[in-house]
This record gives structure tokens, C-alpha cells and sequence, in this order.
């Protein structure tokens, strides 16, 4: 079995990621064994943030406020990152240098350059590593990708996704309102979409953005990703105080329309009555886990969410970024770098 630490215990490790490792250590696929953050508070207080309750109790860890410590202290396989993205970088680095195999969270880095690092280390290290671009293992998104690759409906016509949200002001010292740390609604939210959108589509040909400054900057993001035959039209917003988070999507294709809200899939048949598709079991990140953990043990290649895939995610996010920066002025994509 596989032993586990995690490095940044707010709110994404305590809402998303420790309930994944109680439900696979129960399934006696890996042991969570430490937890490490700079704030000791953090290990006390429960953070909730906008997918979802905190949930730090019941588990038999043991918590370090110096991942030195920690390292020195603990016989680990896999480390977890949760840290705020500038940290994302060169904390993976190092730890795939030292052979770790490194779970991320997204965005995989603040800039391109930075994912390139974290790609070149994986490159010469003995460990693995995956990047928490968790929406492709949500259920109801790998319907869609089923769906999409099988052409089960056709060829699509229109793409819409959304993710809207209050504003995340539970991060440490406020971070994600520093729009030079956290990139935004842009890279942080709104890149959950724009990566799913390329895990359907492929890299679009030209894309163009709109954003509006609420809270620091990029807080509400509209983006249009233009492929051969149809647009996707992406659109992110953490600026609205008081509302719940909302998830949704609508694929148009030939012969149905594929939509999905806050996890459940309808699916409206050209001429014939609606329905809902029976969906894979499985949360989001836990399924995320619980594919790393396997692709490690068997040594297999990571087909479904290679590093590689998640840092072109970074770079067509930074493309929306320049197309913002000059007032949705349209980029043309050069080939993948």
C-alpha cells in the first residue's frame, strides 16, 4: 500500500482531498499519513469552501508545520501538493527530484514556463506525476467524453460551459485575490473548463476573451474557443457574493443535447423524450486519486491526464489572458510547443 502526505492543508485538502484518502484507505489502496502546513491553526479549524464542507476529523495522521520535518519524520511514496499555485512549481520539482511520486493541484503552475520546470524534473525522476485537472473524472464529465469520442450523437454543433461561484476569500493570507499569485478567476476556476473543453476537442484554432476586474483581476471571465464547424463558449465567474456554486454544460450535437447541472445529465433526443443516462459511481477527485495510485502500482502510461496535457491547459489559459490583456482581441494558435 501506497503512504501518502499532504503539503497545504486548507481548504481544497480538507473538502476534497482528505475525504478521497479516507475512502481509499478504507479500500486498502493507500494510507494517508501526515499532513503539513506553515499555519498550525489550519489543523483545527475547518475550512469550507465553495464545492463543499471541510472534512478533517477522523483521520490518523500526524500533522508537521515544516515539510523537512515531516520527510525526515515519515516514510512517504506519494506527496500531495495543496498549496497555493505559486508554490506549485517548485515544491513538485523537488519533490520529484528526490524520487516522490507528486499528485498537484491545478492550475498545474502560474505560468507556462513553471509547468515546463515541473515537466522537466518528472522527466529524470523515478516518480510519477499527475496534475488534479479533476473534472475528467467526474461522472458526468466522462459521460460527455464518452459520448464525444464514440460520436454516439453525431458530430456537436455548440459547446457551452459554466462555472460561477462566490468569491474564494478563505485562502491563506487572501491569496486568491492576488490576481500576480493566483492568476484570478482565469487560471484558478476558469481553467477547469478550458482544460475540459481540450480533453473533448482538442486545441482549438483561435480563441479571444473577455474579463472584468471585481475583486483583484480576470473575476469574471468570458472566452470563446473557435474549432473547425462549431465555438465553445467558456464562461467563469467567482465574483458573485451569496450564490452557490453552480457547474453546468450544454453540448449540442446532430441528433441529441447533452446537459449537465450540478452533476446530473440530461439528454434531449432530437423528436424523442428526454432522459437521464446512468452515470459511473465515484467522486470527482477521489476517482482522481484512485487512477494515480493504479498507474502507478502497474507502471502504466497515463493516457487519461498526462502532466503534458495539463501544462498546454496552462498555456491556452495564458493565451485567453493575452487575448484579455488586449480587449478580446482574437490569438491564433501556433502549433504545440
Amino acid at each position: 500500500m501506497l503512504r501518502a502526505a499532504i503539503i497545504g492543508y486548507g481548504g481544497i485538502a480538507q473538502a476534497a482531498h482528505l475525504p478521497a484518502y479516507r475512502q481509499l484507505e478504507q479500500e486498502g489502496l493507500v494510507k494517508l499519513v501526515a499532513a503539513c502546513d506553515i499555519a498550525p491553526e489550519r489543523f483545527l479549524k475547518k475550512i469550507d469552501i465553495n464545492i463543499g464542507e471541510a472534512q478533517n476529523e477522523d483521520m490518523d495522521i500526524t500533522y508537521f508545520t515544516d515539510a523537512e520535518a515531516m520527510l525526515s519524520a515519515c516514510d512517504v511514496d506519494l506527496i500531495d501538493i495543496c498549496l497555493p499555485t505559486p508554490l506549485h512549481a517548485a515544491t513538485a520539482a523537488d519533490m520529484l527530484k528526490r524520487g516522490y511520486h507528486v499528485l498537484s493541484e491545478k492550475p498545474m503552475a502560474r505560468t507556462w514556463e513553471e509547468a515546463q520546470q515541473m515537466l522537466c524534473a518528472a522527466r529524470t525522476s523515478k516518480g510519477r506525476l499527475m496534475i488534479g485537472q479533476c473534472l475528467r473524472f467526474f461522472p458526468e464529465y466522462r459521460y460527455l467524453k464518452q459520448v464525444v469520442e464514440m460520436n454516439e450523437f453525431g458530430r456537436v454543433l455548440s459547446a457551452r460551459f459554466s462555472r460561477q461561484s462566490p468569491p474564494p476569500l478563505w485562502g491563506y493570507e487572501n491569496w486568491f485575490m492576488d490576481y500576480e499569485k493566483s492568476g484570478g478567476c482565469l487560471y484558478d476556476m476558469h481553467i477547469h473548463d478550458i482544460d475540459m473543453v481540450r480533453y473533448l476537442f482538442g486545441n482549438p484554432h483561435s480563441v479571444k476573451c473577455a474579463a472584468a476586474d471585481v475583486y483583484s483581476g480576470k473575476d469574471s471571465v468570458f472566452s470563446q474557443l473557435d474549432y473547425e464547424g462549431f465555438p465553445a463558449l467558456v464562461v467563469g465567474d467567482w465574483s458573485l457574493e451569496g450564490m452557490e456554486f453552480r457547474a453546468e454544460f450544454c453540448v449540442a450535437f446532430e441528433h441529441a443535447t447533452v446537459v449537465g447541472e450540478n452533476g446530473v445529465v440530461t439528454v434531449y433526443p432530437r423528436g424523442a423524450a428526454s432522459y437521464q443516462p446512468e452515470l459511473a459511481k465515484g467522486a470527482g477527485v477521489t476517482e482522481e486519486i484512485r487512477y494515480f495510485l493504479n498507474i502507478i502500482e502497474s507502471k502504466q502510461e497515463n493516457m487519461k491526464n498526462p502532466p503534458e496535457s495539463a501544462a498546454q491547459s496552462v498555456r491556452l489559459v495564458s493565451l485567453l489572458e493575452e487575448s484579455s490583456n488586449h480587449g478580446g482581441r482574437p490569438v491564433v494558435l501556433k502549433e504545440e510547443v
